[in-house]
């Protein structure tokens, strides 16, 4: 069972049914509940789930208006909008309202999956103990410099600095499932990050033959010289 609660608040049945099966299949999260209309989604804010999937077409209303009444009352949930309005104005209101995501359906299940690693590895990073410097701070605000905004499709700064935080501290060679473990993201997620950051030189890859079967792939951070 994941250590984040999620709420999906939509009324589509095929929708809902694989929203459900991504967070389910995720290892960092886990489905509390599930409502078909704003009236529902209200009734099951207690206890507060940590996060919120949200449709905007809803029979009794559009899913946007419970944005003004998490936050009027103080629910902190995390928001993802999952939905099929594409206009650029309903979309600025969104960002405004503070959402973590906004998915356009029809939904792909390796979207929604990216979607959930951003948000934990995000949740992740604020419930750490100790200060936070700029840089994750700017990460987790999406400032960052336009160095870092060319990473390719697929890579989520936020997922990345937490990775590298992670590895950073490893002192023995480490698999892709081991972060994956650690980080609560797949290990297909953790592999293309790690794959990545080999690309960048940030980590170099060797094949471990001490497996019985399929050679196994280790990656070791590089320290920076100074």
């Amino acid at each position: 069972m994941g250590i984040y609660t999620v709420l999906i608040v939509e009324d589509d049945p095929q929708a809902s049914y694989m929203l459900e099966q991504a967070v389910n299949q995720h290892p960092a999260f886990s489905v509390i509940g599930a409502a078909e209309s704003i009236e529902q989604a209200k009734l099951m804010l207690a206890p507060m789930p940590d996060l919120i999937l949200l449709d905007i077409s809803l029979p009794d209303g559009n899913g946007m208006d419970l944005l003004p009444l998490l936050r009027s009352l103080c629910v902190s949930s995390s928001v993802i909008m999952t939905t099929a309005e594409r206009d650029a104005h309903v979309v600025a209101q969104a960002i405004q309202h503070g959402v973590m995501d906004y998915l356009v359906k029809p939904l792909r299940f390796s979207r929604v999956t990216q979607a959930l690693d951003d948000v934990a590895a995000f949740h992740q990073r604020l419930t750490k103990q100790g200060e936070v410097d700029q840089m994750q701070i700017d990460a987790l605000l999406r400032k960052v410099p336009n160095r870092t905004r060319q990473t390719p499709k697929g890579i989520d700064t936020i997922t990345l600095t937490a990775m590298i935080e992670h590895i950073k501290g490893l002192t023995a060679p480490f698999s892709a499932q081991e972060v994956g473990d650690a980080l609560k993201v797949s290990r297909i997620t953790a592999r293309r990050y790690l794959e990545y950051l080999e690309e960048q030189g940030t980590v170099t890859m060797s094949l471990s033959y001490n497996t019985g079967g399929r050679p196994k792939q280790l990656y070791t951070f590089r320290e920076e010289k100074r």
